[in-house]
Parts: C-alpha cells; sequence; structure tokens
C-alpha cells in the first residue's frame, strides 16, 4: 500500500507528540491538560448543555452550580486521557511494568473463568483498562475506532499487542471479538454511548437511552459471564486503580428481546455505580441523550435482574 506523504508527516508528529507527553513532568502534564479541560467545558455551550442535562439526569437534587463545577472538572480528566495514552505506549515500548502504574488487587481475585466479556463506560482511563485487562487474561480482543493515519494506527497497535491486547476496527469488528470468545478467549468493549443504529432502548441514569447490544447480545446467546468495570484516576497523574461491579451470567428465558433488554439493563445499573463513585471522572460532555425517547417510542423498561455468579 502506497503511504502518502503528509501520513508519514502525521506519523512523525503524532510520535514525537507522544514522546513528549510521556517524558514532561507529571505535574506539568497533567496540570496543564486539567487547565485545558476546564477551559473547554467554560467556552463550549454545547458540550456544557450536554453535560448538564447529563447529570441533572444522574442527579436531580443538585444544584446548577455544583453540576457546573463537576462537568468542568470531570472535563479536566478527559483531557488528561491522551497523555495516559502516550505514557502507556511509551511504558510498553520500552518493557516496562504495568503494575508500577495500575493496583489490580480488588479486580484480580473475581474474575471469572475465561472465556468471559469485560465492558467498561468512559471512566477514569478506559484505555489504561483495557490493557489491564488484556495484561491480567493472558490477552484479549476490543472493539474501536480505527486512527485515519495507517502508519500512526500500526505503531500504537503493534504497542498494544505487547500487554496482549487486540483491537478490531468497529466496522465488522464484532466478528473476530466472537471466535475468540468461542475459543476460550476474553472480549472487551466500551458501551455507554449512544447507539446511532438499532441501539436497545433502556433507562441510563433515569432517562431512556439508545444503548449498545452487540456485547449484551453475545453474552446471552453464549452464557458468557459478564465484568462490568474500568481504571479510576488515583491521584492527579498516572496512577490507577481496577474497580469493577459483581460479575453476573445474562439469564436466558427464551423470550429474546426482554432477555436482551434485562441484560443491558443489567450492565447500565453496574456502570451507574461505578460512575456514582468517581462522577469526577466521566465523559458528562457526551450528548446521551439525542432524542426524547420517553416521548419518541413510549416505551416501558424491564428492569428484571439477571442471575449473579
Amino acid at each position: 500500500m502506497r503511504i502518502r506523504l503528509r501520513h508519514r508527516v502525521v506519523y512523525w508528529l503524532g510520535r514525537t507528540a507522544i514522546g513528549l507527553a510521556a517524558i514532561v513532568p507529571q505535574w506539568l502534564g497533567y496540570g496543564l491538560a486539567a487547565a485545558l479541560g476546564r477551559l473547554y467545558f467554560r467556552c463550549s455551550r454545547r458540550r456544557q448543555d450536554c453535560a448538564l442535562r447529563f447529570l441533572k439526569a444522574a442527579y436531580p437534587d443538585r444544584g446548577d452550580r455544583e453540576l457546573w463545577r463537576l462537568g468542568a472538572v470531570a472535563t479536566g480528566n478527559v483531557f488528561k486521557v491522551p497523555i495516559d495514552m502516550a505514557r502507556l505506549t511509551s511504558l510498553l515500548a520500552r518493557g516496562g511494568s504495568l503494575r508500577s502504574v495500575v493496583d489490580m488487587n480488588l479486580l484480580e481475585g473475581d474474575l471469572p473463568k475465561q472465556p468471559y466479556l469485560g465492558v467498561t463506560a468512559h471512566l477514569g482511563s478506559w484505555e489504561i483498562a483495557a490493557v489491564t485487562m488484556a495484561y491480567l487474561a493472558g490477552n484479549a480482543h476490543s472493539v474501536a475506532r480505527v486512527f485515519k493515519n495507517p502508519l500512526l494506527e500500526r505503531w500504537i497497535l503493534k504497542n498494544r499487542s505487547m500487554s496482549g491486547l487486540h483491537v478490531h476496527p468497529r466496522r465488522g469488528g464484532i466478528k473476530p471479538l466472537a471466535a475468540a470468545l468461542r475459543e476460550g478467549g476474553v472480549g472487551l468493549q466500551v458501551v455507554d454511548q449512544h447507539q446511532r443504529l438499532r441501539g436497545v432502548i433502556a433507562p441510563f441514569f433515569g432517562r431512556l437511552a439508545s444503548c449498545e447490544r452487540a456485547a449484551a447480545s453475545l453474552a446471552l446467546r453464549s452464557g458468557y459471564p459478564m465484568v462490568v468495570g474500568g481504571a479510576v484516576r488515583v491521584g492527579k497523574g498516572f496512577r490507577f486503580r481496577m474497580v469493577h461491579a459483581p460479575v453476573f451470567v445474562p439469564r436466558d428465558t427464551g423470550d429474546r428481546d426482554a432477555d436482551l433488554l434485562a441484560t443491558v439493563v443489567a450492565i447500565n445499573e453496574r456502570m451507574e455505580g461505578l460512575i456514582r463513585a468517581h462522577p469526577e471522572q466521566y465523559l458528562w460532555i457526551h450528548d446521551r441523550y439525542r432524542t426524547n425517547l420517553e416521548t419518541d417510542t413510549g416505551l416501558e423498561t424491564d428492569t428484571s435482574l439477571e442471575t449473579e455468579q
């Protein structure tokens, strides 16, 4: 494949930026990222509106001023995630220990026997969460958006694979993930954003939202255990702790639609619990409620519980 000059330029600029972000003192890099995030939140009226609408659904009893502050601080955390990615790439490239920056103790002893599915939200540092899950499992397969630059994409994915994480593009990526699970592996997916096509309509923080169905459908179809967790930041820099909700196995009653909905509801409830414990580290600026589904669909949701493991 012929590589365009602009791709080569962007590739080397990207590697240089990642290298610089990895060696800049943490207090400076993360402090600047947090300040830029708060400034972005202040200046972007659209993102403010998305965050406040989302936060009011999660915390209806809190005042606008408190919610605005929480949204600004959380956006600062979002701006830290690219630095996490840069430092993680550098750490893996030089053969560093993931355990030196991630506390895995709470999760390590509670993981089910493989195969299983791990799902997370845009909480803390989701990149760190995926790499840690792959490290603990030996290898794992995830689905994510790919970089437009093929050189940068290849280099970053190569570094991720050093930890056993195999990343597949969103288009067509569920098939290799499902194949890995059939062979006894681990599948990973981020599932908290608006699903544009064929979403499952389910409550998220008290409001109906269009939710990702692939992970829930896979787990339900084959009886895979599900781990809902994430990597939350400890302090202000490059230190993390893995957290998780109780592992569960979706219940198959024979009613496909109801079972799928119940599984998505169970995932959402667990994500909500983790997010409420660390609200200053969540992606509140995402437009989660893009349409008024309560009015547009008139659906009632089945919130029956599933089988615990």
